[in-house]
C-alpha cells in the first residue's frame, strides 16, 4: 500500500509497502496440498507432484505451470524402491516427503524455490541418477547452463545446473539435461564411490519474466478491529488474467500506521474475486469473504484473528452458481455477539437472487434466508450491509434492482434481518423501496442501532450529471425504514461543484458520526477519492467537513472502514490507484471524523509569571471524545475554575484577571479535569472555560483581598467539535 499526499486537514497518508512481504505458506487444502507463494512464484505441493508456477504479471493470459515429478532414481543403472509420497511435512521453509531411499524436498524463498533430494546409501555402488518428469505448456530448451521452460513475449523459467553435496562438505557441480519430458541428473561413480553419505542435490528454479510488474491490486476493503485497533484491508490480487489470490495486509492503530504482515485467504491458481471483510468484536476476529469464478462457482469465506497470522478454514458455500464476476458478497458484522451476516448477491443459471447465511466467527452456519423479494428474471447489482450492535439491533442490506429484465431502469431497495436469538431465526421485516427513479445504482449502508445511513448514485437530470443521494435510515413503531426524504448530499456538502460528476459511494460509522466518500471526476475522465463528514439527527444531515480530497491522482473502487478504538472517531479509506506510474497500486488515508477545528484557546490572564501556574489540554473535545485539562507546577493548593468563559480584572490583586465567570463557575479542588463529551449535536460549538487557582500562594492575590494568598492561571476555553 503506497502512501498519499492528503493536503487537507483530517486526512493523513499510510507508509508505502511492497506488494509482497517474504513468502507465504497457506494451510493445506481439502485434497492436501499447500500452496507457497514467493515473489515472483506459486508452488502447489501435492503428494504426486509439485507444480511451480511463474508469475509473468498481470497481463499474462493465464498461467503456466511447470509440474514436476519425481520418476525414479537409480545407481549403477539398478533402479531403487522409490514409495509412494506420504505428504508434506513443514520444516520452516524447507518441505520434504519420505520417499523410502531418499527423500523428497523443496526450500522456498522469496526469490527463488530451491528443489533438492537427500539420497542414502544404496547397498550398491556407482553413479547416481535422478530422473524427474516436467509437463508444462512452456517450450522446454536445453541450451545449458540448465534448462529453461519459455513464454514467448512473457518470460521463461529457469531449471538451473545441481551441485552435488556428500555429509563431508565435499561438493561437485553436474548438469541437468532435458530429454522429451524428463530432466536427468547424474552423478559420477567418481564422486559417489568416495563420497561420504547421504548426499543432497539441488537445482534452483526461479521466475524470469518480461514485465517488471509482478502484479495487480484492485478492489480492496477495510475494516477494523476494536479492541486491538488493528485494521486489515483485503483486495484482489491479479496475477494473470486467469489467477487472482485475496491478499490481506494487517496495519497497526498508529498515527503513522506501519504494516504488520501480509497474508492470503486464497492463494491457489483460482481466479477469487468481489472480497469484502468485517469484524466479529467479540472475538476479534476479521472475516474475509469472496467468489470463486473458478469451475462451478462458490463463495468462500474464512476468518483469522485481529492479533496475529492465524487464520481459520476455509468454507465453501453457495456452490454450482458460475463464474459471472457480477456474483459479489458483503459481510455484515457485529459489535457484541459471536454471530456475523454473510449476504451474497448471486447472478447464476437459475435467475438472481440475494441469499443471507447468519454464521458463527469459526464458520458455523445457523439460519439462511432469500432476501427480498427479488424477480428472479431482473438483474440484481451489488449491494452492502449494515454492522449488528446487539440482539435488539438488525442487520439492513441494501442493494439494486432493475425494473426490467432488460434493465432499462433501476432502483434501490432495503430490507432488515433481525435475530430472535443469537442463532436465528431471521426476523425479517417489509422490504422498502429507497429510489425509483431512472437510474439508480451503487447502493452502501453504514451504522447501527436505528442510526443508519444510506447513499447511492443518481442521476441528477437538473444538473445533468452523477450526483451521490442518501438518506438517513431509522426505526419507526419498531419498523427500520427512512427517515424523511431522499436527499442530494452532492448538492449540500460544502465546496462541491454539483456539475462534476460523483460516482461510488461508501459510508462508515463511528457511533457517533458517518463517513461517506466517493469518486469525483475532475472532468476530464479522472476520478479522485474524495470524502465529506457528517452528523445525522433524525432526518437531518449536518456537514463537519465536505469536499475532503484524498489524492491527486486517479483512483477507483473506493471503501471506507471503522473502528471504535482508543481513538473513537478514526476512519480509513483504501483505494486502487491507476495512472501512467501507479497500476493497481492499493493507497489509503486515514480521516478523522471528529477534528479538525479549533478545539481551544488560550487567553492570557492569571496573575503573570513567576507565581501563575501553567495550564494544559491533552485529547480533543470533540463529539464522543474524552479530554482532560490539568494545572501544571501549582505551587500551593489547587483548585479548577469551570464555567462560562467572562475575563475580568480583579481589582488591588496584583493585575490579576479571572476568566471564568464568577457567578456560574464550579470549583474542583484538584489539578486536573477529564471530560467525557457525549455524542450530542447540541453540543457542537459549545463553549466551557478552564482556570487554574492555587491557595496560599504567595506573589500573586494577597491574603488582603479574601483572606488568603492565591495565585490564577492562564484561562483555556475549549470549543467542541
Amino acid at each position: 500500500m503506497a502512501s498519499v499526499g492528503a493536503q487537507q486537514p483530517g486526512a493523513h497518508s499510510l507508509p508505502p509497502s511492497t506488494p509482497f512481504r517474504d513468502v507465504f505458506v497457506a494451510d493445506a487444502t481439502e485434497d492436501g496440498t499447500v500452496w507457497v507463494r514467493g515473489e515472483r512464484y506459486k508452488l502447489a505441493l501435492a503428494t504426486d507432484g509439485v507444480s511451480f508456477q511463474p508469475l509473468f504479471g498481470p497481463r499474462a493470459p493465464r498461467d503456466y505451470p511447470v509440474r514436476f515429478q519425481l520418476l525414479g532414481c537409480e545407481v549403477a543403472g539398478a533402479p531403487l524402491p522409490l514409495v509412494a509420497g506420504d505428504g508434506w511435512q513443514r520444516h520452516g521453509q524447507r518441505f520434504e516427503q519420505n520417499r523410502g531411499p531418499l527423500r523428497e524436498c523443496w526450500n522456498v524463498m522469496t526469490a527463488a524455490a530451491q528443489q533438492f533430494f537427500v539420497v542414502e546409501r544404496p547397498p550398491q555402488a556407482g553413479s547416481l541418477t535422478l530422473r524427474i518428469g516436467c509437463s508444462s505448456d512452456l517450450i522446454g530448451v536445453d541450451d545449458g547452463p540448465g534448462v529453461r521452460f519459455v513464454a514467448n513475449g512473457l518470460g521463461d523459467v529457469r531449471y538451473s545446473d545441481a551441485v552435488v553435496f556428500d555429509a563431508a562438505g565435499r561438493r561437485l557441480d553436474v548438469p541437468v539435461e532435458l530429454v522429451g519430458e524428463t530432466l536427468t541428473i547424474t552423478v559420477p561413480a567418481s564422486f559417489t564411490v568416495a563420497a561420504a553419505w547421504p548426499l543432497v542435490v539441488d537445482p534452483l528454479v526461479t521466475t524470469v519474466a518480461v514485465d517488471s510488474t509482478i502484479s495487480d491490486m484492485q478492489d480492496s476493503r477495510v475494516a477494523c478491529d476494536p479492541t486491538s485497533g488493528n485494521w486489515l484491508v483485503v483486495a484482489e490480487e491479479h496475477l494473470s488474467a486467469t489467477d487472482v489470490d485475496i491478499v490481506c495486509k494487517r496495519y497497526d492503530s498508529a498515527a503513522v500506521p506501519a504494516l504488520l504482515d501480509t497474508t492470503y485467504a486464497d492463494a491457489t491458481a483460482d481466479l477469487t474475486h468481489n472480497p469484502d471483510v468485517g469484524i466479529v468484536a467479540s472475538m476479534g476476529r476479521f472475516i474475509i469473504a469472496w467468489h470463486n469464478a473458478s469451475g462451478l462457482g462458490s463463495f468462500g469465506y474464512r476468518n483469522r484473528t485481529a492479533i496475529s497470522t492465524a487464520q481459520g478454514a476455509t468454507f465453501i458455500t453457495s456452490t454450482g452458481i458460475g463464474g459471472d464476476l457480477s456474483n459479489r458478497c458483503a459481510v455484515g458484522s457485529s459489535l457484541t455477539i459471536d454471530r456475523w451476516l454473510l449476504v451474497m448477491f448471486r447472478r447464476n443459471v437459475t435467475g438472481n437472487d440475494i441469499f443471507a447465511r447468519l454464521t458463527s466467527s469459526s464458520g458455523t452456519g445457523f439460519a439462511t434466508l432469500f432476501v427480498g423479494p427479488v424477480t428472479p428474471s431482473h438483474p440484481v447489482g451489488a449491494g452492502d450491509v449494515s454492522t449488528l450492535q446487539d440482539l435488539t439491533d438488525s442487520w439492513v442490506i441494501i442493494w439494486r434492482e432493475c425494473t426490467n429484465i432488460a434493465c432499462g431502469s433501476m432502483k434501490v431497495r432495503m430490507q432488515a434481518l433481525g435475530l430472535s436469538t443469537s442463532t436465528g431465526p431471521f426476523l425479517t421485516q417489509p422490504t422498502v423501496d429507497l429510489a425509483t427513479s431512472t437510474f439508480e445504482d451503487e447502493p452502501a449502508i453504514a451504522g447501527h442501532a436505528g442510526n443508519l445511513l444510506a447513499a447511492w448514485r443518481t442521476f441528477d437530470g437538473v444538473t445533468n450529471s452523477n450526483d451521490i443521494h442518501g438518506v438517513p435510515i431509522g426505526v419507526t413503531a419498531g419498523t427500520f425504514g427512512p427517515l424523511g426524504a431522499v436527499q442530494n448530499l452532492s448538492a449540500q456538502e460544502p465546496n462541491v461543484n454539483n456539475l462534476l460528476e460523483q460516482t461510488s459511494p461508501t459510508v462508515s460509522y463511528d457511533g457517533c458520526r458517518f463517513v461517506y466518500g466517493y469518486l469525483e471526476d475532475t472532468g476530464n475522465d479522472t476520478l479522485l477519492p474524495h470524502a465529506a463528514t457528517v452528523f445525522v439527527a433524525g432526518s437531518s444531515i449536518a456537514w463537519h467537513e465536505g469536499h475532503l480530497q484524498l489524492s491527486s491522482v486517479h483512483a477507483r473502487s473506493l471503501d471506507l472502514g471503522y473502528g471504535a478504538n482508543s481513538n473513537a472517531g478514526v476512519h480509513w479509506a483504501t483505494w486502487q490507484q491507476d495512472s501512467a506510474l501507479f497500476t493497481g497500486d492499493l493507497r489509503a488515508a486515514v480521516i478523522d471524523a471528529r477534528t479538525p477545528g479549533i478545539t481551544s484557546t488560550i487567553d492570557q490572564t492569571g496573575c503573570g509569571l513567576p507565581t501563575e501556574p501553567g495550564i494544559s489540554l491533552a485529547g480533543s473535545p470533540a463529539l464522543g471524545r474524552t479530554f482532560t485539562v490539568t494545572m501544571t507546577a501549582p505551587v500551593g493548593f489547587p483548585i479548577m475554575l469551570v464555567g462560562p468563559q467572562s475575563i475580568s480584572i480583579l481589582p488591588a490583586c496584583n493585575s490579576c484577571w479571572v476568566g471564568v465567570d464568577i457567578f456560574q463557575m464550579q470549583a474542583f479542588a484538584q489539578s486536573s479535569l477529564t471530560v467525557t463529551v457525549p455524542c450530542d449535536p447540541s453540543l457542537i460549538q459549545f463553549r466551557l472555560a478552564f482556570q487554574g487557582l492555587t491557595m496560599l500562594q504567595t506573589g500573586g492575590c494577597p491574603a488582603s483581598f479574601v483572606g488568603f494568598d492565591f495565585a490564577l492561571s492562564d484561562t483555556l476555553t475549549i470549543q467542541v467539535l
